[in-house]
């Protein structure tokens, strides 16, 4: 066999066990559901594979051919004890690097801090990573992102937010490690959405068990990513299909559907259908989560069947007290991408160690790609 049969021969073998493959994010199978009755186009101007390089900066960014910039939509600089940082976002060729580390005070990385000293902890500040994207999405909009979770006691996050952070759209909210407390919140990644007002604040967001997302033999989504070095990633999609419509997917897989006033959400193997309702002008909840109310069950998702449960309501699943005024999702939004140190873990004492946060193994997110269509109209 010549040299140059050779090379060919090892470049199908390559191809076909997957390995020296890069994936075409343009024409990847979109989930088996979404391929039933739609035609879809890539949108090439939200979508990256991030196949390039890009290096930490000290300064406000733009990279990706101008489709990202390298920290938060607006000067506020994260929640809890996050300090979002220039430097802690780079490309390496293969995938998005969000990092996090130690926030050093006086002596931090740029920008300087928004808010300092959170949460009065001067020594328990987590310096991260964060990215927005330069332009917005609108429904109907499907958005898949292939990412690695960070070994480690913080919230990995893809979602979508509204200029003036009023309509939020979470694709994935995952709080990694299972260490400091944090053993029940690694086992699941949150799928959720938030409908606020600003002032005074105000926020809604769905408190049923449904929202939290559990793949079996799954203990903790960090250590899963992990994978003792070798890093696993899961995909986490939305198709935000109308202001009222929101369809959740994981790995491919169809999990989560709201729709109007009722949601349907997969419980081992099975499809739920339920609906909230309201006392004196508040949901009805049961344990601080809310009582939804049983509707029906089918082994293959319906939207018939949800429709019917939402016909059933009289309360939005989407935004049950109006504050986007009944409207449900309109605004245009922009994609961000980040770790962060949220105020409601960092109370209950779930937040990383130094050590923790030193370790290039563990304080790490990773994204391999992300990825928009809109259905052809």
């Amino acid at each position: 066999m010549s040299f140059n049969k050779f090379l060919t021969l090892l470049f199908i073998i390559n191809i076909y066990s997957g390995f020296s493959q890069t994936e075409n994010i343009a024409t990847l199978p979109l989930p088996e559901h979404l391929q039933n009755d739609t035609e879809w186009e890539f949108q090439e101007e939200f979508s990256d594979d991030f196949n390039y390089t890009f290096q930490p900066q000290n300064k406000k960014t733009n990279f990706g051919d101008g489709k990202w910039y390298n920290f938060y939509q607006s000067r506020w600089d994260g929640p809890g004890t996050t300090y979002w940082k220039y430097n802690h976002v780079s490309v390496d060729g293969n995938d998005l690097i969000i990092k996090a580390s130690r926030w050093k005070g006086k002596h931090e990385e740029a920008p300087k801090a928004y808010a300092f000293n959170k949460m009065n902890k001067p020594k328990g500040g987590v310096s991260a990573g964060c990215i927005t994207s330069n332009k917005q999405v609108i429904y109907p909009i499907f958005i898949e992102a292939k990412s690695s979770v960070a070994n480690i006691v913080l919230a990995s996050d893809v979602w979508l937010l509204s200029p003036d952070a009023t309509q939020e759209i979470d694709i994935m909210e995952c709080y990694g490690g299972r260490g400091y407390g944090n053993s029940y919140f690694a086992k699941y990644i949150h799928v959720s959405h938030h409908s606020f007002i600003r002032r005074p604040f105000t926020d809604y967001q769905p408190k049923d068990s449904g929202s939290w997302y559990y793949k079996k033999g799954v203990k903790s989504w960090g250590e899963y990513c992990w994978n003792k070095g070798d890093r696993k990633y899961v995909r986490t999609g939305v198709y935000w299909k109308s202001p009222v419509h929101f369809e959740y997917y994981i790995d491919g897989d169809l999990v989560r559907v709201l729709y109007d006033k009722a949601v349907a959400t997969k419980v081992n193997g099975k499809w739920r259908y339920e609906y909230p309702t309201m006392n004196n002008g508040k949901l009805s909840s049961y344990n601080g989560k809310h009582d939804l109310v049983f509707f029906s069950k089918t082994n293959t998702y319906s939207f018939e069947e949800l429709k019917k449960a939402s016909n059933k309501s009289s309360v939005s699943i989407i935004d049950p007290y109006k504050y986007q005024g009944g409207k449900g999702y309109t605004k245009p939004l922009n994609i961000i991408i980040n770790l962060e140190s949220q105020d409601w873990h960092v109370e209950a004492g779930r937040t990383p160690s130094t050590r923790d946060l030193n370790n290039p193994e563990k304080n790490t997110m990773k994204v391999d790609w992300f990825r928009v269509f809109k259905p052809k109209e």
